[in-house]
């Protein structure tokens, strides 16, 4: 979960703008090459076509005209070639998309498109949601040997400018994730760099989810990203990685006055591949944080711990995840004390041909997070003066933190049913249809006429073209 600040897009696409056009040149030389190796062809078949109707002389001029044609194109071939190889284009890729979003919340009574604009709260019905993504990768070599550099860009979505603090204000950033990777032998690679979550199994982006919005567990109990540096291990069905950071979402040591956060934090993950369709992952935190608890009357730096256990089974056309998580983190509550929570998602998802629609899919979704204890709170969340976050349905109720003071109030348990259909006109398009219905235990959504619901509804509609 991440809490939003400017950032310029029309800068962040103008420094784009380079980079596109170096993709431009490496296609226009790709071209050139294989229009030279044309010619030489047709050079070569003429050297081999004896002149028998010209005289001798003629014969012999014509032969070697044709041969010094022969070997400056190849010379011309040969240097394209090698900047093709070697040169600073050479290994790169540029990928991507776009999925422009339309939203209606029942609650908020707010409905429109949102496509990289700037919203100063992070919410679940549109964070991370309506972008544009550019993943620009540059390998040193070829094979599975060869390290590489990736960088990722998500103007106004990304984590960059989500989830991203210095030491004590936000990034406005837009770079998402920056890695190097530099692989050592065939099992063993180290990376270092601003890296995403290693937890749950959903995905980040969009193209490879199965509904709109994200799980429960994804926005509001996993870390966002490190900044730090790490090792993986491969062999056969196992998988490992650990790094060492920064408290999560900082991008530098976090402080309050002159005091600052040296105790790095410890996140992995080990996945078992159970089958070839099987996996079954397990990730974890360990560190410290700074206090998040909305009167800043908390302890700084004290302990958190998190982890999580998933599986996910998929084949062609069906898709099963869960999720169970469990954390807890010192000073994040509402009341000041220990912030403490479990949760659980489900996913089904199923994709079928349709006589009149072609290829399409459905999935359902449940999610359940309890974020009871001490009022509520997490280190993702941002819970106001009133003792909740209106627009996600989290913390007390206002008008127990009204009366009684927050030491006394308890936090919301949320729950989320979601159902979305898949289309697929083309391997480059997805358009996505979706309702989901969100529920807390306690009046904690807030609504347009300035009170408090336990209930939220809201329908979403998505494409998402891929490049």
């Amino acid at each position: 979960m991440r809490t939003i600040t400017t950032c310029w897009l029309g800068a962040s696409l103008l420094g784009g703008l380079p980079l596109l056009a170096q993709a431009d040149e490496l296609d226009t030389l790709k071209a050139s090459i294989e229009t030279m190796q044309q010619q030489l062809q047709q050079l070569q078949q003429q050297l081999r076509q004896a002149p028998t109707a010209q005289p001798a002389a003629v014969a012999d001029d014509s032969t070697t005209e044709t041969r010094q044609q022969l070997s400056k194109m190849e010379m011309k071939l040969d240097k394209l070639s090698d900047a093709a190889e070697n040169g600073p284009l050479a290994n790169l890729s540029i990928s991507g998309y776009l999925d422009p979003l339309y939203v209606f919340n029942r609650q908020q009574h707010r409905s429109g498109f949102s496509f990289v604009n700037h919203d100063a709260h992070y919410a679940y019905d549109n964070a991370n949601l309506g972008d544009v993504y550019l993943d620009i990768k540059k390998s040193f070599g070829s094979g599975p040997m060869a390290a590489y550099a990736e960088v990722t860009i998500q103007p106004n979505r990304g984590s960059g400018v989500t989830t991203s603090w210095n030491a004590s204000s936000a990034n406005d950033s837009i770079i998402n994730s920056a890695q190097l990777v530099v692989p050592l032998d065939q099992h063993w690679q180290v990376f270092a760099g601003q890296i995403p979550s290693f937890a749950g199994y959903e995905y980040a982006t969009s193209p490879q989810t199965l509904t709109i919005s994200h799980n429960l567990l994804y926005d509001f109990s996993e870390p966002a990203f490190f900044v730090g540096g790490g090792a993986q291990w491969i062999s056969g069905p196992w998988l490992w990685k650990g790094m060492l950071g920064n408290e999560a979402g900082r991008t530098e040591a976090a402080q309050v006055g002159q005091r600052r956060n040296n105790t790095p934090s410890f996140s992995w993950r080990m996945d078992y591949q159970y089958t070839n369709n099987i996996d079954i992952g397990w990730s974890g935190l360990i560190g410290r944080g700074t206090a998040a608890n909305y009167s800043g009357n908390a302890a700084a730096f004290q302990p958190v711990f998190y982890t999580e256990l998933d599986i996910s089974s998929s084949n062609l056309n069906d898709t099963v995840n869960a999720q169970l998580d469990y954390g807890s983190a010192g000073g994040s509550a509402l009341n000041g004390d220990r912030a403490q929570w479990w949760g659980l998602s489900l996913l089904r998802h199923h994709r079928f041909n349709s006589a009149w629609l072609g290829k399409m899919g459905w999935t359902l979704r449940y999610d359940y997070l309890d974020n009871s204890k001490n009022g509520g709170g997490t280190p993702d969340l941002a819970l106001g003066s009133s003792g909740n976050d209106g627009a996600n349905g989290f913390g007390s109720d206002p008008a127990c933190v009204a009366a009684n003071g927050a030491a006394s109030c308890s936090g919301a348990k949320r729950q989320d049913i979601t159902a979305a259909l898949l289309f697929y006109p083309s391997e480059q398009l997805q358009l996505k249809l979706e309702y989901r219905h969100d529920i807390a235990s306690q009046p904690t959504f807030d609504n347009s006429n300035g009170g408090t619901s336990k209930h939220n509804d809201v329908l979403s509609a998505q494409a998402v073209y891929s490049f």
